[in-house]
């Protein structure tokens, strides 16, 4: 071969390399990207959940009930919690801060909800040594009331009627973003009445050295506060709730509260039957 010639072959053969080199490049870069069988990545969700209430998040959400069961039925999808306050939570998915928000009641353009998810059962509580007598919501008139934060719009009727604005206002009525705090500020007020769901009051009564012993739990709250979890997907919602299905009729869903001490009245999984139940026979007309 001629000194030209090979001069020619060299410089055709370094172009090949060079869009080989660019090829084998551009396959590093997609690759990660694809899943066994060419399938594009799995998309990340992400999930916005209240801050930690133990038993239902705990642990920077990395624990609870409601982070264990929306693991267990969007099992297999690529999920990313992240933590807010509850009057944030409730807008977080049509504010697109959030692929989903879990234990949510209002309803919001843009957004498809699920079946009811989750349930707390609600009490008033008072000190024993305070003798209070509260047998009926409005009962709570006159004392110090503590509730949790969007109270009012999730413990019905009368309840919103004496406390939201304006009627609650000047009333001696507060909601506490940070349920600890709330349970702290019960314990430091005299003839204060705690509203709270019963398991949470648990956590952090406990936390704080305190023993139900010390307490009377007022059921003035007719059934229990269910919730629900909103998407932004459609599709991921049908899943979901077929998949909620699925975890009820398994036994499943009961098991996962029961790992955490949660013994409610009623739960999602047979809400029908046991809102009957709760009713008082008087008022069934039996």
């Amino acid at each position: 071969m001629s000194p030209d010639r090979s001069g020619i072959a060299a410089t055709v053969h370094s172009k090949r390399m060079h869009r080989l080199g660019r090829g084998a490049l551009l396959a590093l870069v997609v690759l990660p990207l694809l899943r066994p069988g060419g399938a594009a990545a799995q998309p990340e969700i992400v999930v916005a959940v209240q801050p930690d209430t133990p038993p239902y998040v705990m642990q920077g959400a990395t624990r609870g009930i409601e982070i264990e069961l929306v693991r267990t039925i969007l099992e297999g999808q690529k999920l990313r919690f992240i933590q807010m306050p509850y009057a944030e939570l409730e807008s977080a998915v049509a504010e697109k801060k959030a692929d989903m928000a879990v234990g949510v009641r209002h309803i919001a353009d843009g957004v498809a909800y699920s079946k009811d998810f989750i349930t707390f059962a609600n009490y008033a509580i008072s000190r024993k040594a305070d003798d209070l007598k509260i047998d009926a919501v409005a009962d709570l008139q006159g004392h110090p009331v503590l509730a949790w934060q969007d109270a009012c719009d999730e413990l019905g009727e009368e309840f919103a009627a004496l406390f939201s604005p304006p009627a609650g206002a000047g009333r001696n009525y507060v909601e506490v973003g940070d349920q600890k705090e709330q349970v702290r500020r019960f314990w430091r007020t005299k003839g204060a009445v705690l509203v709270i769901d019963r398991s949470v009051f648990g956590y952090f009564n406990a936390a704080l050295g305190h023993s139900t012993e010390e307490v009377t739990f007022h059921d003035i709250f007719v059934g229990a506060t269910n919730f629900k979890v909103g998407f932004k997907d459609p599709n991921t919602r049908d899943e979901f709730d077929q998949r909620l299905t699925a975890l009820c009729a398994s036994g499943d869903y009961q098991k996962i509260l029961a790992r955490y001490h949660v013994d409610l009245p009623t739960t999602v999984c047979e809400w029908r039957r046991a809102a009957v139940d709760r009713i008082p026979r008087s008022r069934r007309g039996l």
